[in-house]
């Protein structure tokens, strides 16, 4: 049965991938809170992106300098100022007013409102164990935001990062829907490219701040814009056609997991007791999720 082994061969890159991601993305959240006394919010997401659009041209070049459709021009629009616009903005200037731990939980709110967005669009179908998984991973991930140092903390920065993952939720659908017709890395680069044509007005004094840039923080910025963002989002377009929506939305809540690891490991911020069983709740539920899909499609 080649076909079949060819599609499980597929499903295991797609799921390594995934995690990839998941642990990049964790990652950045550490490389934002390092150079953001730095930039500005805006300046961040327009930097940031500017670096993510350059590394994508020379591979859009080399692939024939691709483009959408006329009639999907306004539907990979809405990719970028969903994706990359308004989900950083929400990021970077929420960021300012709410701690790690609040902020992470409110993120981590984007599994459930994809899904959600999934099931009342009637493009996905979710089982009452998954949904339990779902519940499980979610309650550690508040118990990781509770067991920061300044526990939780609601304000319009709260409101900001929930909109942030209101759009994640909705770039993630359109994501999944532009890719079955064009190849994840040109809808990635073409919604990249878009989104930073929205950040540019949000953003000040450009050159100036990059001439003030220290190493450390070119460093922190060349990562976020090559890895978590040009990288991983043209890695996360391919995942969400390959695996159900319930498996790469429940990996999701790892991240801030991650990002609590990474942030004691580099930035000496050591999490409490209840962060950690936060944590592992949330990877319970996570590998729940993960096995009960598994079984599924076996």
């Amino acid at each position: 049965m080649p076909f079949v082994n060819e599609a499980s061969s597929i499903r295991r890159w797609a799921t390594i991938a995934m995690f990839f991601n998941v642990v990049a993305w964790g990652m950045s959240w550490v490389n934002v809170r390092a150079v953001l006394p730095e930039v500005g919010a805006g300046q961040l997401g327009a930097m940031r992106y500017l670096i993510a659009s350059s590394v994508m041209l020379p591979i859009w070049l080399y692939r024939g300098r691709p483009l959408p459709a006329r009639g999907d021009w306004p539907v990979v629009a809405s990719l970028g100022l969903f994706g990359f616009c308004l989900y950083n903005l929400g990021i970077n200037y929420g960021e300012r007013t709410v701690n790690a731990g609040t902020g992470s939980m409110l993120i981590s709110c984007i599994p459930v409102l994809v899904i959600l967005l999934g099931v009342l669009t009637g493009r996905e179908r979710v089982g009452l164990f998954a949904w339990l998984g779902i519940g499980v991973s979610m309650t550690g991930v508040v118990l990781t935001a509770a067991g920061s140092e300044a526990g939780l903390t609601f304000n319009l920065g709260s409101m900001l990062i929930l909109g942030a993952a209101f759009c994640a939720a909705v770039q993630t659908l359109i994501s999944k829907a532009l890719t079955q017709r064009y190849a994840a890395v040109d809808v990635t680069t073409w919604a990249i490219w878009l989104g930073t044509l929205g950040l540019l007005p949000f953003s000040e004094d450009l050159i100036g701040t990059a001439g003030r840039l220290s190493v450390m923080g070119w460093v922190h910025l060349a990562f976020l814009g090559m890895v978590p963002a040009a990288l991983c989002y043209t890695i996360w377009s391919w995942v969400l056609v390959k695996l159900p929506i319930t498996t790469v939305m429940s990996a999701v809540y790892a991240i801030p997991v991650f990002s609590v690891l990474f942030g004691w490991m580099i930035l000496g911020e050591r999490p409490s007791s209840m962060t950690l069983v936060g944590g592992a709740v949330t990877l319970a539920g996570v590998a729940w999720v993960q096995t009960l899909t598994r079984k599924q499609k076996s």
